[in-house]
This record gives C-alpha cells, sequence and structure tokens, in this order.
C-alpha cells in the first residue's frame, strides 16, 4: 500500500511518516529537501520529493491508495502567497481533486478544534470550508480536529524560551483548552485507517486554563516567571500595537479563536474511542 502524505515534515508528519514508513511505501512531497533529508534519508521506504503547487499533479503521478493530509499553518505571509485560503483550502481541493479522479481509497485530513465555515477566524473558516468540500466529495474520508497537540516539538516551548530570556512575566488570554499528546494523534492517525467517513475530536483528558498551560509551558523550558491571566479585551485593545512587532504576540485571527474554548464537544469519537486509553499529555 501507497500514501502520500503532505506536511510529513512538520510535528506531526514527522510522526505519522516515522510509522508508517515501517510496513508501507510514503512519498513525501516538501519544501525543506535538506529537513526531508535529515529526518528520512536513510529510510528506503520514503520518497522524498520537492513540493510541487499543482498538488494534482503528484497525486495522479504517483496514484497512493491513500492520502494523508496534513498542511496547515498558523501565520500566514503573504509577501509569499501563503495565506490560510491557499494552504487550508486551495491545496485541499486540488488533493481531493485528484484522489477522487484516481479512485483513492481514503482521504485523511488534519483539520482542527473550532474548524466552521463562518468563524470570524479566517485560520478555523478555511479549516471548516475545507472539511465542506471533502464530505462533498465522493471519496471516503476521516477529518481530526485535534486540540493543542503537546510534544517536544510544540512551538509553544520554544516560544516560551525565546521570550522567557527577557520577559520578566506573561500574559495568558482567558479561555480552556483540552491538550492531546502527540503519540495519540499518531495513533489515531493510524487505527482510523480501519475507519470511513467520519469525524474525530482529539482531545487530551485533561481541561486547562491558558494560563495553568502557559506555566507549564515555561517549566519546562526552564524558566520560572509569573503569568497573569487577563480579560480578552485586554489583547482586543492591544491588537492594534501587536500588529508592529516582528513578531507579534496574537495576531487579529487568534484573537477570534478565543472566542470559543478549544476543548472536544463530546458530539463525536475522539482519543478514547479510537485507542482505548488516553495519554497524559503534559508527560511526553
Amino acid at each position: 500500500m501507497k500514501f502520500v502524505v503532505t506536511g510529513g515534515t512538520g510535528f506531526v508528519g514527522r510522526y505519522i511518516v516515522e510509522e508508517l514508513s515501517k510496513e508501507y511505501q510514503v512519498v513525501v512531497p516538501t519544501r525543506n529537501i535538506p529537513k526531508a533529508e535529515q529526518l528520512y534519508g536513510n529510510n528506503k521506504n520514503v520518497k522524498i520529493i520537492y513540493f510541487q503547487e499543482d498538488l494534482d499533479h503528484t497525486v495522479r503521478k504517483y496514484e497512493p491508495d491513500i492520502i494523508i493530509n496534513l498542511l496547515g499553518i498558523l501565520y500566514e505571509n503573504r509577501k509569499k502567497g501563503i495565506t490560510f485560503e491557499k494552504v487550508h483550502f486551495e491545496y485541499t481541493k486540488k488533493l481531493v481533486d485528484a484522489a477522487s479522479d484516481i479512485g483513492v481509497k481514503l482521504f485523511i485530513q488534519m483539520s482542527a478544534l473550532g474548524a466552521d465555515p463562518s468563524s470570524k477566524s479566517r485560520y478555523q473558516r478555511t479549516k471548516g470550508v475545507a472539511e465542506e468540500y471533502i464530505r462533498s466529495s465522493q471519496i471516503n474520508y476521516i477529518i481530526h480536529r485535534p486540540s493543542i497537540i503537546m510534544g517536544k516539538e510544540q512551538k509553544l516551548f520554544s516560544d516560551m524560551k525565546k521570550f522567557g530570556k527577557f520577559m520578566p512575566l506573561f500574559l495568558a488570554p482567558e479561555g480552556k483548552v483540552q491538550p492531546v499528546h502527540i503519540l495519540d494523534v499518531r495513533d489515531c492517525f493510524l487505527k482510523s485507517l480501519n475507519e470511513r467517513n467520519e469525524i474525530f475530536e482529539l482531545c487530551g483528558s485533561k481541561i486547562v486554563s491558558f494560563k495553568e498551560l502557559f506555566e507549564f509551558a515555561l517549566k519546562y523550558v526552564g524558566y520560572s516567571r509569573p503569568v497573569i491571566q487577563m480579560p480578552n479585551i485586554f489583547f482586543k485593545i492591544m491588537l492594534p500595537f501587536f500588529k508592529i512587532m516582528p513578531e507579534p504576540p496574537m495576531t487579529e485571527d487568534q484573537y477570534y479563536m478565543l472566542q470559543k474554548d478549544n476543548v472536544c464537544s463530546g458530539k463525536y469519537r475522539g482519543v478514547r474511542e479510537l485507542l482505548g486509553k488516553i495519554r497524559d499529555p503534559f508527560k511526553f
């Protein structure tokens, strides 16, 4: 069985590709060939190819049995043409159209909790529109919606390590998250190879505040800094100032995402139903 895995060198992708390649052939399109070679250069079951904008051509050329789409961005770079609409929807559409043409057995999509075509957040809106397109197609699909994914490569940790060097304290917004362990996410993707036409919400067993999450991240990277929870209106007022910073602590889009807690709704099956147990997301 052959897979095409887009986003295969990312945080989640490297775990999924490493596991899949123990048994199957995996094609990994990437713009960062050196990174891919560092990860998979000695793996005979992984074929590294340069990422082409016409992903539909890639699918038709390599004719995979299953496609796993992990493409996603947290920040846009409009100067380079990297937008939520392009990465989350247009690339997904190309993959789905080609998958339908060649009769792919299964299409697995990495979405996100909060994905909603009507969301004010363009991140969540484009994730939701992509989901709608997948469900309206004629292909078999699985959609995974994870909360924040915890693992040593989580960007939050590198951010805290960088800013912890000079920040005397940290401010946290209001709201709750339900982090999920990276290995649970990996295993849910693999387990769902035997499922069809279903949405899964992937969350851990603990619901925590952003304040608690930030405190854990700071401790993990070796800093002791106070974390103060602020009302979300404070961050809205600060957005014009954040925009002029080279690395804004919050974008307008991220502010809109705070309108709902990032926790599982209970309307869909999740980690426990797929795996039988849930790892502690704060132990890795």
